[in-house]
């Protein structure tokens, strides 16, 4: 992103440190704003929707709170794109790469006593706004997966479309053989109607009485003759429809052939699509396991590493919230119970996001109860389980909602 184009926000409760720090900010970029008194953070954050956030708070365990009280109070922080940049003394350096190791922050800044490296808060906000620039513009991992092995299934739709054109092709040459046999018969048979014809009219000009006279047809006389065709013109009709049924079939020779040799034809394109569904499934799903529970935490990464799976953790609604901010899992499973939020309000808080919504969700609970499963329902899951869960009904619900 553009300089021009960064929206800073500086958070410190002490008003002329924030001074201080938008001085030296805005030599470098123009859009930089303060927030300073703590019941207004929440509402500050949702003003500016910054690009980036300057924690400069007294102590780490402030900076860690606001972060995490942001994502708990706040109802549209998750749909904005940011990066908190924290700042510390040198006493507390360790602590802050730890907190951002883990998560918590983005990037870390030695700012006090005294600002030895002054460019390089000015740097992490740069490199904040190009991290930011490749997460806009690329699209998501797990839509670009999904997408890349649909298209690898092309080979086999085009197969089931080729049978089913052989198919159609043989049933129609055959119909066409069947429409030339039926003309040869219809020919012969008009000779040896008329002939018949004219020997049944003689016959039966003799044998009836004048007020009961027949035609050659078999009309009676007295009744309005009917037009036929002469035996030139029935054969002209004939070899038309002889000659249109051989035209039909010199077509569905090619035809055929066209069918036989299409695969062959987009081989390349198809061999492309494969490779491109290979790659796709060595990105393996990555699924966001939302669980308050250590121990149970613990298990459900296991589980999900041996089956395959990547997987991200979270400990609370806010921790949640603000890794979601940064990546998008293909799935979520979603505690019920969480220290702050709980799993039905974030999960209303994600459907209602339009770049977030179409992440399913599995609710995790203790409770089996009806009223449970039709709250989890109702909020946007797609899916429950009820403590403790079978592994294999787990996987089989995994792969379920993962193929859609």
């Amino acid at each position: 992103m553009k300089h021009e184009t960064l929206k800073i926000l500086i958070v410190t409760d002490v008003a002329a440190e924030a001074a201080q720090i938008a001085r030296l900010l805005r030599d470098h970029f123009d859009q930089v704003e303060t927030s300073t008194v703590e019941t207004h953070f929440v509402a500050d954050f949702e003003r500016v929707k910054p690009n980036v956030v300057v924690l400069a708070l007294p102590s780490l365990e402030r900076a860690e709170r606001y972060s995490l009280g942001l994502y708990r109070h706040s109802e549209i922080v998750h749909t904005v794109p940011h990066r908190n940049i924290v700042l510390c003394d040198k006493d507390n350096v360790h602590r802050a790469f730890e907190l951002c190791s883990k998560g918590y922050f983005d990037d870390y800044v030695m700012y006090w006593p005294l600002v030895f490296d002054t460019p390089r808060l000015p740097m992490s906000i740069l490199l904040a706004g190009r991290a930011l620039q490749v997460q806009r513009e690329a699209p998501p991992a797990r839509e670009v997966a999904a997408h890349a092995r649909s298209v690898s299934q092309l080979g086999n739709v085009l197969d089931e479309q080729i049978a089913v054109g052989q198919q159609r092709a043989q049933t129609l040459a055959q119909t066409l053989q069947e429409a030339e046999g039926m003309a040869t018969i219809a020919v012969r048979s008009a000779s040896s109607a008329d002939a018949s014809r004219s020997a049944a009219a003689a016959s039966r000009a003799g044998a009836l009485p004048d007020s009961f006279e027949l035609d050659l047809d078999g009309v009676p006389s007295g009744a309005t003759p009917q037009p036929a065709l002469s035996i030139p013109q029935r054969e002209g009709v004939i070899r038309e429809v002889q000659l249109r049924v051989n035209e039909a079939k010199e077509k569905v020779v090619p035809l055929g052939e066209w069918i036989n040799s299409l695969k062959q034809d987009v081989k390349p394109q198809l061999d492309a699509a494969r490779r491109l569904g290979e790659l796709a499934d060595r990105v393996a799903p990555l699924i966001l396991i939302v669980e308050d529970d250590s121990f149970q935490c613990t298990l459900l990464e296991r589980l999900l590493e041996k089956a395959g799976y990547r997987s991200a953790s979270a400990h609370s609604g806010g921790e949640a919230l603000a890794l979601l901010g940064r990546q998008q899992p293909d799935l979520i499973l979603m505690d019920i119970d969480l220290p702050d939020l709980n799993g039905l309000q974030i999960t209303r808080r994600l459907k209602a996001s339009p770049s977030m919504a179409a992440i399913p969700i599995v609710m995790i609970t203790g409770h089996s109860g009806r009223q449970v499963l039709q709250a989890s329902l109702s909020a946007g899951a797609i899916d429950f389980l009820v403590k403790p869960f079978d592994r294999e009904v787990l996987l089989q619900k995994l792969a379920r909602h993962l193929a859609r």
